[in-house]
Protein backbone atom coordinates (compact mmCIF):
# COMPACT_ATOMS: atom_id res chain seq x y z
CA UNK A 1 0.00 0.00 0.00
CA UNK A 2 2.52 2.00 0.92
CA UNK A 3 4.22 1.71 -2.45
CA UNK A 4 0.75 3.06 -4.27
CA UNK A 5 0.84 6.05 -1.74
CA UNK A 6 4.80 6.55 -3.35
CA UNK A 7 3.41 5.96 -6.75
CA UNK A 8 0.33 7.78 -6.72
CA UNK A 9 2.26 10.97 -5.60
CA UNK A 10 4.93 10.04 -8.13
CA UNK A 11 2.07 10.28 -10.73
CA UNK A 12 0.39 13.40 -9.56
CA UNK A 13 4.46 14.73 -9.15
CA UNK A 14 5.23 13.69 -12.86
CA UNK A 15 1.80 15.19 -14.03
CA UNK A 16 2.82 18.16 -12.09
CA UNK A 17 5.76 18.59 -13.69
CA UNK A 18 4.40 17.36 -17.16
CA UNK A 19 1.60 20.74 -16.49
CA UNK A 20 4.65 22.73 -15.69
CA UNK A 21 6.39 21.66 -18.55
CA UNK A 22 3.72 22.25 -21.31
CA UNK A 23 2.99 26.18 -19.58
CA UNK A 24 6.82 26.61 -19.67
CA UNK A 25 6.98 25.66 -23.25
CA UNK A 26 3.44 27.31 -24.55
CA UNK A 27 5.01 30.95 -22.61
CA UNK A 28 8.04 30.32 -24.81
CA UNK A 29 5.87 29.37 -27.91
CA UNK A 30 3.93 32.72 -27.38
CA UNK A 31 6.99 34.51 -26.32
CA UNK A 32 9.02 33.55 -29.78
CA UNK A 33 5.38 34.37 -31.48
CA UNK A 34 5.69 37.87 -29.68
CA UNK A 35 9.27 38.23 -30.37
CA UNK A 36 8.68 37.21 -33.72
CA UNK A 37 5.48 40.32 -34.48
CA UNK A 38 8.44 42.52 -33.08
CA UNK A 39 10.90 41.70 -35.22
CA UNK A 40 8.56 41.62 -38.18
CA UNK A 41 6.92 45.11 -37.09
CA UNK A 42 10.25 46.44 -36.68
CA UNK A 43 11.44 45.10 -39.94
CA UNK A 44 8.20 46.58 -41.89
CA UNK A 45 8.70 50.33 -39.45
CA UNK A 46 12.26 50.32 -41.18
CA UNK A 47 11.02 49.57 -44.61
CA UNK A 48 8.12 52.38 -43.88
CA UNK A 49 11.13 54.43 -43.26
CA UNK A 50 13.40 53.59 -45.83
CA UNK A 51 10.93 54.00 -48.47
CA UNK A 52 9.49 57.55 -47.30
CA UNK A 53 13.46 58.69 -47.53
CA UNK A 54 13.47 57.16 -50.84
CA UNK A 55 10.55 59.48 -51.74
CA UNK A 56 11.80 62.71 -49.84
CA UNK A 57 15.16 61.91 -52.44
CA UNK A 58 13.32 61.49 -55.43
CA UNK A 59 11.37 64.63 -54.74
CA UNK A 60 14.43 66.68 -54.04
CA UNK A 61 15.88 65.75 -56.94
CA UNK A 62 13.23 66.60 -59.23
CA UNK A 63 12.58 70.29 -57.84
CA UNK A 64 16.61 70.51 -58.30
CA UNK A 65 15.66 69.74 -61.93
CA UNK A 66 12.99 72.09 -62.19
CA UNK A 67 14.98 74.86 -60.65
CA UNK A 68 17.88 74.34 -62.68
CA UNK A 69 15.45 73.82 -66.05
CA UNK A 70 13.76 77.51 -64.93
CA UNK A 71 17.10 79.03 -64.12
CA UNK A 72 18.51 77.74 -67.69
CA UNK A 73 14.94 79.48 -69.57
CA UNK A 74 15.82 82.56 -68.10
CA UNK A 75 19.07 82.89 -69.00
CA UNK A 76 18.06 81.77 -72.75
CA UNK A 77 15.63 84.40 -72.57
CA UNK A 78 18.23 86.82 -71.27
CA UNK A 79 20.33 86.21 -73.85
CA UNK A 80 18.01 86.69 -76.52
CA UNK A 81 16.99 89.61 -75.00
CA UNK A 82 20.07 91.38 -74.82
CA UNK A 83 20.66 89.64 -79.27
CA UNK A 84 16.99 91.68 -79.66
CA UNK A 85 18.50 94.56 -77.94
CA UNK A 86 21.89 94.52 -79.52
CA UNK A 87 20.16 93.52 -83.14
CA UNK A 88 17.47 96.73 -81.95
CA UNK A 89 20.45 99.01 -80.95
CA UNK A 90 23.03 98.06 -84.34
CA UNK A 91 19.94 98.99 -87.03
CA UNK A 92 18.73 102.06 -85.03
CA UNK A 93 22.43 103.63 -84.31
CA UNK A 94 23.18 103.50 -87.93
CA UNK A 95 24.03 106.94 -89.13
CA UNK A 96 22.23 107.36 -91.83
CA UNK A 97 25.08 108.44 -94.81
CA UNK A 98 24.33 111.10 -96.75
CA UNK A 99 25.34 110.77 -99.96
CA UNK A 100 27.86 113.10 -101.63
CA UNK A 101 26.94 115.38 -104.54
CA UNK A 102 30.36 113.46 -106.36
CA UNK A 103 29.75 109.79 -105.07
CA UNK A 104 26.85 107.92 -106.97
CA UNK A 105 24.73 105.41 -105.91
CA UNK A 106 26.93 102.72 -105.81
CA UNK A 107 29.15 104.10 -103.80
CA UNK A 108 26.74 105.49 -101.28
CA UNK A 109 24.87 101.67 -101.34
CA UNK A 110 28.46 100.26 -99.91
CA UNK A 111 29.04 102.71 -97.42
CA UNK A 112 25.80 102.04 -95.65
CA UNK A 113 26.74 98.00 -96.42
CA UNK A 114 30.02 99.04 -94.89
CA UNK A 115 28.68 100.78 -91.87
CA UNK A 116 25.81 98.44 -91.21
CA UNK A 117 28.50 95.34 -91.43
CA UNK A 118 30.97 97.45 -88.83
CA UNK A 119 27.76 97.64 -86.01
CA UNK A 120 26.96 94.06 -86.60
CA UNK A 121 30.94 93.28 -85.77
CA UNK A 122 30.42 95.68 -82.68
CA UNK A 123 27.29 94.08 -81.68
CA UNK A 124 28.98 90.68 -81.76
CA UNK A 125 31.80 91.57 -80.10
CA UNK A 126 29.94 92.93 -77.08
CA UNK A 127 27.55 89.89 -76.84
CA UNK A 128 30.70 87.91 -76.52
CA UNK A 129 32.62 89.57 -73.93
CA UNK A 130 29.67 89.76 -71.89
CA UNK A 131 29.47 86.11 -72.30
CA UNK A 132 26.47 85.29 -74.37
CA UNK A 133 27.85 83.79 -76.92
CA UNK A 134 31.42 81.47 -77.19
CA UNK A 135 34.27 82.40 -78.95
CA UNK A 136 33.57 79.45 -81.30
CA UNK A 137 30.29 80.98 -82.02
CA UNK A 138 31.81 84.37 -82.29
CA UNK A 139 34.43 83.33 -85.01
CA UNK A 140 31.47 81.44 -86.96
CA UNK A 141 28.66 84.10 -86.44
CA UNK A 142 31.73 86.78 -87.74
CA UNK A 143 32.93 84.75 -90.64
CA UNK A 144 29.51 84.42 -91.89
CA UNK A 145 28.80 88.32 -91.52
CA UNK A 146 31.87 89.37 -93.55
CA UNK A 147 30.82 86.59 -95.71
CA UNK A 148 27.75 88.04 -96.64
CA UNK A 149 29.54 91.91 -96.94
CA UNK A 150 31.69 90.28 -99.62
Amino acid sequence: MLTMVADGRQDAAMKLSLKTIIICMAALSMAHVQTGQAQSSDEQAAQALAAERQRLANQRIQADSEIRAREEQRLREEAEQERLRAQQEATTSNPAVAPSSESGPNESDSSVDLSRTLQQLRSLGELKDDGYITEGEFRRIKQKILDDQI
